[in-house]
């Protein structure tokens, strides 16, 4: 009798289990008995388990070790560091801070005031209790009675409108000591916090007499000086940053290396307008302080799924804008920008308009602009100038009267209605130059459970003004609107885009506007 040929495809229990009972029939043909209780059923099933943990393994290693089949994060973190990928950590919010100061109207009132760097502010928001952001800049001066400052109309203050400033606190009056030097090479030492901003880590080594401070390589691959003293900060698997030594080795001794940075609480820093009203540094003359827009820009540990659609395209960059996909990506790689288009109106100039990252589109902060410019400054061809443009709103307003079925409670079917308009239009189902389309709304409120019928009567842009039906109407010469019958009426006076379609310009997103449901009679 010939060999049966072997089936690779046999992986799990059943299969295995079947494969070795023809086997064993084919070379035990005497073996009849096959009831459970029998010891070579025992065995085989046995070995059918044993087959089954090792196989499921084996396709688990395989599928590790592609970014599209990977499931661990530890994996991905790994495979992508190969192109030189590092998975973006928390970054913090930015926002534009107005300061209200006392109008100076007598000789003795104060004339100028002064906001050092590193002045600390705090808005208090329910649930995550106080938050704080600080100013990075030069220490700023500016005189009262100047121009630099605008009076208010109705109070005897003026405001300075545009103080950048970034969500962080530090987190600890001192230096931290993170570890020791061992005379090992690529020496990695953790910090002991997650949430930081690594760009505001300062790492220290004591080398004998006095503490040195070391530079950070931003770049993959360190300098040919062996004696530099570099370090590099990368992010593990568990969303822990770690120093990276790479040529220089620290002098092995005790607690000899440390490190300052502030901490960063990513999403949760990108607090609503109005938020900030506390200035925890003395500011002589300060009335109040506040936030006019919300903070934008502050975002979570990149996921994986993130990561693995971007690393191709910073890699194909090469960390280099020349192509429009170039200075997309690169936009997105700083983990500060949701959504971007690119234009060159010029050869030697780039516009980039960027929705920050968040769940709304937010107006662009002055900080994250400069932040963005400083990021592109060693990125960008010789001569061309860049220029960043927040992405702009185009507020959609929507009207819609639902029939509701009797079974159900008609408040409760008109809030899912609502609630489903609402994410056909969330900030991340959206994008540039997105058209909408008035079948799609009435897709989502028609797939709401209890709607039996629904008329929408308004589907427009909000920033556009309304069409006047009865002057139209003359204009054509047809009878007024309150002569048409009802459902003439009815039709003409629905405030609908033409062709049930509405175009967004290239350089915007669409937004809710005005959302009126309401519930009609059957």
């Amino acid at each position: 009798m010939s060999t049966p040929a072997i089936d690779y495809t046999d992986k799990d229990f059943a299969s295995l289990r079947a494969a070795l009972l023809r086997l064993a029939g084919q070379r035990l043909p005497e073996w009849t008995d096959r009831s459970p209780s029998d010891l070579v059923m025992l065995l085989i099933d046995l070995f059918a388990y044993c087959g089954d943990i090792v196989a499921y393994y084996q396709d688990r290693i395989a599928s590790e070790l592609f970014p599209a089949t990977a499931t661990e994060r530890g994996s991905i973190v790994d495979l992508l560091r190969l192109i030189g990928y590092e998975l973006t950590p928390v970054t913090p919010a930015r926002v534009d801070l107005r300061l209200s100061f006392a109008r100076p109207s007598r000789p003795e009132d104060p004339r100028s005031a002064q906001v050092p760097r590193g002045a600390r502010f705090r808005a208090e928001v329910p649930g995550d209790g106080p938050i704080e952001f600080v100013y990075l800049g030069p220490d700023l001066t500016f005189d009262l009675t100047s121009s630099e400052v605008r009076p208010d109309p109705e109070q005897p203050v003026v405001h300075y409108d545009r103080l950048p400033v970034e969500q962080g606190r530090p987190i600890s009056p001192a230096a931290i000591v993170i570890g020791s030097g061992t005379d090992e090479p690529n020496l990695s030492l953790p910090l002991p916090d997650r949430q930081v901003n690594l760009d505001s880590v300062v790492v220290e080594v004591h080398e004998g007499a006095d503490w040195v401070r070391w530079e950070r390589v931003v770049d993959d691959e360190p300098t040919s000086d062996p004696l530099a003293r570099e370090y590099r900060l990368i992010v593990d698997a568990t969303d822990t940053p770690r120093v990276l030594f790479t040529n220089r080795r620290p002098p092995v001794a005790v607690d000899n290396i440390r490190a300052a940075y502030r901490g960063c609480l990513g999403a949760r820093g990108n607090v609503a307008a109005g938020s900030i009203t506390e200035a925890i540094t003395a500011i002589p003359a300060l009335a109040s302080v506040t936030n006019p827009d919300p903070a934008a820009g502050g975002s979570d540990a990149e996921s994986a799924r993130s990561a693995i659609e971007n690393a191709p395209l910073v890699f194909r960059s090469m960390r280099r804008a020349v192509t429009a996909g170039d200075y997309a990506a690169l936009a997105r790689r700083t983990g500060t920008v949701a959504k971007v288009r690119v234009r060159s109106p010029v050869w030697n100039r780039v516009e980039l308009y960027v929705a920050p990252i968040g769940t709304t589109l937010r107006p662009l902060p002055e900080s994250l602009r400069n932040h963005l410019l400083a990021f592109f400054e060693d990125k960008r061809p010789v001569g061309t100038v860049i220029q960043v443009f927040g992405a702009r709103p185009a507020p959609i307003d929507i009207g819609v009267e639902v029939i509701v079925d009797d079974r159900f409670v008609p408040s409760t079917v008109a809030a899912n209605v609502r609630t489903a308009i609402t994410d056909l239009l969330a900030f991340a189902r959206v994008d540039f130059a997105q058209t909408l389309y008035l079948s799609d709304v009435y897709a989502v409120v028609e797939a709401v459970s209890g709607v039996v019928a629904a008329t929408i009567d308004r589907f427009r842009r909000a920033d556009r003004p309304a069409v006047d039906v009865a002057s139209e109407l003359v204009r054509l010469g047809l009878p007024p609107l309150s002569e048409l019958p009802d459902f003439l009426r009815a039709a003409v006076s629905a405030d609908v885009a033409v062709g049930g379609r509405i175009e967004v310009g290239e350089f915007e997103i669409p937004t809710p506007g005005t959302l009126d449901v309401r519930v009609g009679a059957r």
